[in-house]
């Protein structure tokens, strides 16, 4: 036999063991999650769309409506999460020393990130573009900021960001950083600063919360190019799997015309296959990462997909009122994509 050969049928033989014998990679937060019975997420510490808690303490926003999905995946119930409140400089270390199972948290993926951290991002949830807010009458474009002041969160990619935009252009300004976003919005709702900056997404919830809304605007033009999505520590490959697989569930869920209202009818009388696979009728796709077969069928059962959560989180059922933009699905002209459930 021919050494071609010979690899050939060693592969095959491995790949027909391993789907025999559901032969599972180890999984010590999935185990770590299932013995405590809820899973840990890091969020931000009040971003209204995002992640925000009222003053009963009930979380709401697209990244925590993710979290809930998650835990609806692998544990049944999108109530077993507990979240973490996070800061810019907090969240990498909380993340990393196993505090948390998951950062869902308004963080931009960068290269420095991936390679530096020891964390890995599972997917792009919210594509997000940097821009400042300003008191009305100010300025209108980034290039109008030229000798302004602007405020910001230390240690964010904004802070870098804003930088080098106004550095490549031959125009100044001064930067004034603040250990928490929530202290830069603050000390621009004060006066201390001309701007403040932060990514479209962000802003929008944070112009809400300033002391007269409407005397400031956001700017539409932006400064760059930011997705933001969950992010995992590096290691437990089949976590990182579930994790990403559950956010293309979400997106992929709202591309076949599957919502927590009709999912019930679309998991018995579907007549796609892969509407079928994700919702457990048929495939054993959760067994394959030792989950019920309907783990994506009860995240979205249980919060829905991905466009009926940016709707009531950040869209026009929303009170930021965000058009879809570079959020709508790739069918519709956005940049939302998944790879199929085959």
């Amino acid at each position: 036999m021919s050494r071609k050969s010979l690899v050939l049928a060693a592969a095959l033989t491995f790949v027909a063991g391993a789907s025999s014998a559901q032969q599972l990679v180890p999984s010590p937060t999935l185990d770590a999650i299932k013995a405590r019975g809820h899973l840990e997420c890091g969020v931000h510490l009040g971003l209204p769309g995002f992640s925000f808690a009222n003053d009963k303490g009930e979380w709401s926003g697209i990244d925590v409506d993710y979290c809930r999905a998650l835990a609806a995946a692998i544990l049944g119930d999108a109530g077993k999460v507990k979240f973490t409140p996070t800061s810019v400089q907090q969240r990498w270390p909380v993340l990393q020393s196993g505090q948390v199972d998951i950062l869902s948290r308004n963080t931009t993926i960068t290269f420095s990130r991936n390679a530096t951290l020891g964390v890995n991002f599972q997917g792009i949830n919210f594509y997000e573009g940097q821009t400042f807010v300003v008191r009305k009458g100010s300025a209108a474009t980034p290039k109008d900021l030229d000798g302004a002041s602007v405020c910001v969160a230390a240690g964010s990619t904004e802070e870098k960001t804003a930088a080098d935009w106004f550095k490549e252009r031959n125009l100044k300004i001064s930067i004034i950083n603040f250990q928490k976003n929530d202290d830069a919005i603050a000390a621009y709702d004060a006066g201390r600063c001309d701007a403040y900056t932060a990514g479209l997404g962000a802003l929008a919830g944070q112009r809400i919360k300033l002391k007269k809304p409407d005397d400031n605007i956001v700017m539409t033009e932006t400064i760059s190019n930011d997705p933001q999505g969950p992010t995992t520590r590096y290691g437990d490959e089949r976590f990182q799997l579930v994790v990403r697989w559950v956010l293309n569930g979400m997106i992929a869920a709202e591309a076949l015309g599957v919502t927590s209202k009709n999912v019930d009818e679309m998991k018995a009388k579907s007549t796609s296959a892969e509407v079928r696979r994700m919702l457990g009728a048929e495939g054993g796709f959760g067994q394959m990462v030792g989950l019920s077969n309907d783990w994506i069928y009860n995240a979205i059962k249980q919060v829905g997909n991905y466009g009926e959560s940016y709707e009531r989180t950040v869209g026009m059922g929303s009170p930021l009122k965000l058009a879809r933009g570079k959020n709508e699905l790739w069918v519709k002209g956005g940049a939302l994509f998944t790879p199929p459930f085959q």
